[in-house]
């Protein structure tokens, strides 16, 4: 009995010591696999605390395409940010085609008598790889009394002579902070939002004057009308949006809206036919083709991760990785 016992002992041992060794390589794996180039050889891969995966590159040296370069510049508050034509990027996902930039805000401000400031906001994406992501974005128009338009394939400011592709309106509405505060969400009350159609490559913004601003108690808490174009999922109204100034600066933090990205304009059929200008590099890859923008992706194969634009930027995933929930 007792030798029974002292071999069934001795077999435990030895498997824990068998399963300790190999939870140790794992981690070790772990630790050397996870690290994987982003970048190309010699090339800066981040600015600041955001990765910068190639396609992406900050520099024409770095970069697939002109598209591609990004520019790593230091704001206001001494933090250094990525941007693209003047617009924050916030990240980038390489296995989606998509990445955040900082929303474009539309205001205008009034004083007691007369307009006192109005920002116009829009993108123009027309001839890039670049769209508006209409599944996860919202057109979010923030006052009291106030009429805003989204024209879309239209970079001017003369969005409401209705020349353009597509036209949609948002009204928002409020008579006292009362009602705002039993409000707290967008629903009409200080705040709309309404969808967009797929496809947006640019857009322009026109918020109304108010008809009338003899009301001296909404002047007096509501001087600010805003319109954007923002991720919904992200967004969360504040009373304080319409009180204060708040939405003037988002530098701390922005508002992100969602755009889809995408190489060329071939399908994957057609440009795996050009070997040399074909972007998928790496070993393990797959092509998917891009329904948002036209042209396609690339993605690691399944069992894989890392950079399939890069020669060897896919590789296997590690032990411990494949015990990871997904």
């Amino acid at each position: 009995m007792n030798r029974t016992i002292g071999n069934t002992l001795k077999v435990v041992r030895t498997i824990s010591t068998v399963v300790a060794t190999i939870l140790i390589l794992a981690v070790q794996l772990e630790c050397t696999d996870s690290v994987y180039p982003i970048a190309l050889p010699g090339c800066q891969d981040s600015c600041g605390d955001i990765p910068i995966p190639y396609p992406f590159g900050i520099g024409s040296d770095c970069s697939m395409s002109e598209y591609f370069n990004i520019t790593c510049d230091i704001l206001n508050d001494g933090k250094p940010m990525p941007q693209y034509e003047g617009f924050v990027i916030l990240n980038i996902n390489l296995p989606l085609g998509q990445g955040r930039i900082s929303s474009p805000i539309s205001y205008r401000c009034y004083n007691s008598t007369t307009k006192k400031e109005y920002i116009h906001g829009g993108i123009n994406f027309l001839q890039s790889p670049y769209r508006v992501n209409t599944e996860k974005n919202t057109f979010t128009v923030i006052g009291c009394n106030t009429l805003a338009y989204l024209c879309l394939d239209n970079s001017s400011e003369s969005c409401l002579d209705f020349s353009t592709d597509y036209t949609v309106g948002c009204v928002s509405s409020c008579g006292s902070v009362d009602t705002l505060i039993k409000h707290g969400s967008c629903d009409g009350i200080g705040c709309c939002q309404t969808a967009m159609p797929k496809g947006t490559s640019s857009y322009s913004v026109s918020i109304n004057k108010r008809p009338s601003y003899n009301n001296s108690e909404l002047y007096n808490f509501s001087r600010c009308s805003y319109a954007m174009i923002v991720e919904e999922a992200e967004f969360k109204f504040n009373t304080t949006y319409i009180t204060t100034d708040k939405l003037h600066d988002t530098t701390d933090q922005p508002l992100p809206m969602v755009i889809d990205w995408a190489i060329g304009n071939m399908t994957c059929d057609i440009a795996q036919k050009y070997k040399s200008s074909f972007a998928c590099r790496s070993d393990h890859s797959d092509c998917l083709n891009s329904i948002s923008v036209g042209g396609y992706l690339c993605n690691c194969s399944n069992g894989y991760q890392g950079n399939p634009y890069l020669p060897g930027g896919c590789q296997g995933l590690s032990f411990l990785s494949l015990l990871k929930p997904w």
